[in-house]
């Protein structure tokens, strides 16, 4: 599924442009990760903001020859920075947004995140390029990666960060943008509700929390006894697989390796529920499930126990 998912990203044919001006980012199209990424990092940046995109590909080399500071070492992260990696065959990109640094990992912003739908044409700086499209499409979601995994993800690797900093002002006092090591270890994942908000199931949460009547979600536990939890707590729960209703949490269990997984109800078809999923690393998926099968354990020994509704009892 990793590298699925690795796949399903975002893809950049090389456009290169004959002429000495960068493009506008703003002429890329609504909805690719690149435009995202500008968008956001223009928002912080001094000026002249994103001023390096001659053709959409090599950010890192483009940005460092426009005046930007790079850095291409995982750790010598900062808030703010843009975050590339590139095909291994030069033939797929991604960037996204740093929004925060952790001990072990940071967490990014992207859009077009998700399981591939498509591909889209699109001129840039007047050439030809083409982008794989995904269900994320112009949706913006949040990732956590490891330092671990940031060199080699799937089918990319690492190029580094584009930090909102100038060359120009960096060099006048390189010591006032150090990172300290020492800091970042200890930098603690944040929590919501009392769970860590960058795990899979606390994503969960904060999207029921979105529709939910106050108090919102209001329960603790592991997450196999959520369903009876929430209950207790003064939530709508069913435990009939036919009753799904948008916006419920889906609760399925693996006794054989104590896994939970947890998903939110986004459409509900005749026979079908799609559903909202997350990997560990809060990389998205969707979920087409036949709701007769939460009759049974599924290929991933996974079976159902229950939905907590958005509704109080």
């Amino acid at each position: 599924m990793y590298l699925k998912a690795c796949l399903c990203t975002m893809m950049f044919l090389v456009c290169f442009s004959t002429s000495g001006f960068a493009e506008s980012w703003h002429d890329l199209p609504d909805g690719i990760c690149a435009k995202y990424a500008a968008q956001e990092f223009e928002k912080i940046a001094p000026a002249p903001g994103v001023n390096w995109l001659n053709y959409n590909y090599d950010w890192v080399v483009q940005a460092q020859q426009a005046g930007w500071v790079v850095k291409t070492t995982v750790r010598n992260v900062m808030v703010g920075a843009i975050a590339e990696w590139q095909g291994l065959d030069r033939n797929g990109g991604h960037v996204a947004i740093v929004r925060k640094v952790l001990s072990d990992r940071i967490i990014v912003e992207e859009n077009n995140v998700g399981n591939t739908t498509g591909s889209r044409d699109y001129t840039f700086g007047g050439r030809h390029c083409k982008t794989e499209v995904t269900d994320g499409w112009g949706k913006t979601t949040i990732r956590a990666i490891k330092y671990d995994d940031m060199l080699k993800m799937g089918t990319r690797k690492f190029m580094g960060y584009i930090w909102p900093v100038r060359q120009s002002d960096y060099d006048k006092d390189p010591s006032k943008y150090e990172i300290s090591y020492e800091d970042q270890m200890h930098s603690k994942e944040p929590l919501y509700k009392g769970f860590r908000e960058y795990w899979g199931p606390a994503y969960m949460l904060k999207e029921f929390d979105k529709i939910a009547p106050v108090p919102g979600v209001n329960w603790r536990g592991n997450v196999s006894d959520w369903v009876k939890n929430a209950k207790a707590a003064g939530w709508v729960t069913k435990s009939d697989f036919h009753d799904a209703q948008i916006g419920a949490l889906l609760i399925r269990y693996n006794p054989k390796n104590n896994l939970v997984k947890v998903s939110i109800v986004r459409e509900i078809k005749k026979d079908e529920l799609i559903l909202d999923s997350r990997e560990n690393n809060l990389y998205p998926f969707t979920e087409t499930v036949p709701i007769a099968d939460l009759q049974k354990t599924d290929k991933n020994s996974y079976s159902f126990l229950g939905y907590i509704w958005p509704v109080r009892s």
